[in-house]
């Protein structure tokens, strides 16, 4: 099941994290996070595809209201977690540490931090490497050589874009020549 849906949903965060100038390797991490299930909350009332608490997605411009719950929307939330991840890296100059600060925020990274590791482009991999980046790694060696081979999807995305926007479902099935 994970694996049709990264069939579905991650040409869509690949071009996301693209066009945020984001590694797309950390696609991988919406696999942790929620196993791409939109309607994902955790314990802690994080919701989404990238496990967002509202005030989080709040900051990083993901719109949460009594209407609208973007955590749930595959392209603004993976827009809110590249800016996220970026912001991390700007204040820890790490990837590995952007990413745990994912998880447990700037102040909770810390005491996680070794000042050797702080703007390195490599890291050793070794039993003191916080587990939210082993599970990482581990979800990114599972998983890359078995997504992203089948083209044609069980279940397909087509965007609501300018092209789409204000049609009627009947003109939307010619323009995309879709029954």
């Amino acid at each position: 099941a994970v694996i049709n849906r990264t069939d579905t949903y991650f040409p869509i965060i690949e071009r996301v994290f693209e066009e945020e100038g984001l590694p797309t390797d950390f696609k991988y991490q919406v696999i942790q996070e929620s196993k791409l299930q939109s309607d994902a909350v955790s314990g802690s009332n994080a919701v989404g595809f990238w496990q967002f608490k509202r005030e989080s997605a709040i900051e990083v411009g993901v719109l949460v209201n009594e209407n609208i719950d973007e955590r749930k929307h595959i392209v603004e939330s993976t827009r809110g977690a590249a800016r996220y991840l970026k912001k991390n890296y700007l204040m820890l100059t790490n990837w590995v540490y952007a990413l745990i600060a994912y998880q447990t925020g700037l102040g909770g990274v810390k005491p996680i931090l070794n000042a050797k590791y702080i703007g390195a482009t490599e890291m050793d991999l070794d039993r003191d490497m916080y587990w939210y980046a082993v599970k990482f790694l581990a979800h990114k060696i599972a998983y890359e050589d078995k997504v992203s081979y089948n083209k044609q999807p069980e279940l397909s995305l087509l965007e609501y874009n300018k092209e789409t926007r204000g049609k009627s479902i009947s003109e939307i099935a010619a323009i995309t020549q879709i029954n």
